[in-house]
């Protein structure tokens, strides 16, 4: 029960957090994990089955936020949003552990749920460097049809502020490639 408490204060803090703070993707991936959690809640057998076999719907639920994730990692113009695809990926895969007629059920149900705990982890991250971004640029492209022309084909993010000396310009992409 303190487990599920415990849950329950991370995912209403972190979807908290993302809808103040977060840009758009962070706030798509807040309604995409919202839908994946509810879902599964409802979705899930009656306790005395639960896990005892393959959860069919549940692994529906999984699926469809793995490619809604993947969907969005091909549009947007952050890097997280291919990690959370490959964390849900693998919440869809041990869904396969329910073929095995000796799964222990609550082994079963901790690899599927665990990944919960990291995939809200990642939420805040993406919300934090969200937000890191818009102090150091002013602004954040969320989508990749949003960035400049010139960040599209190789150059820098703020490229009107790169020094014209060269010796200036490796300490610039020296700084660049630290952070």
């Amino acid at each position: 029960m303190i487990r599920i408490i415990i849950f329950n204060i991370f995912y209403v803090g972190t979807c908290a957090f993302t809808w103040m703070r977060g840009g758009r993707p962070e706030r798509l991936a807040m309604v995409i994990l919202i839908a994946d959690f509810q879902l599964s809640h409802w979705v899930i057998k009656p306790l005395v089955s639960r896990y005892s076999g393959v959860e069919h719907a549940m692994l529906a639920v999984d699926l469809a936020a793995f490619l809604s994730f993947y969907a969005m990692s091909l549009f947007s113009s952050r890097y997280w949003p291919m990690w959370m695809a490959a964390m849900q990926g693998c919440v869809a895969a041990g869904h396969v552990n329910g073929l095995r007629p000796d799964v222990v059920p609550f082994a079963y149900g901790n690899i599927v749920a665990l990944w919960s705990y990291l995939l809200l982890g990642m939420l805040i991250l993406a919300t934090i460097r969200h937000q890191r971004r818009i102090l150091r640029y002013g602004h954040d492209p969320s989508w990749r049809w949003e960035l400049s022309e010139h960040y599209r084909e190789g150059g820098l993010v703020d490229a009107d502020n790169v020094p014209a000396d060269p010796a200036k310009r490796n300490g610039l992409f020296r700084a660049i490639r630290i952070w």
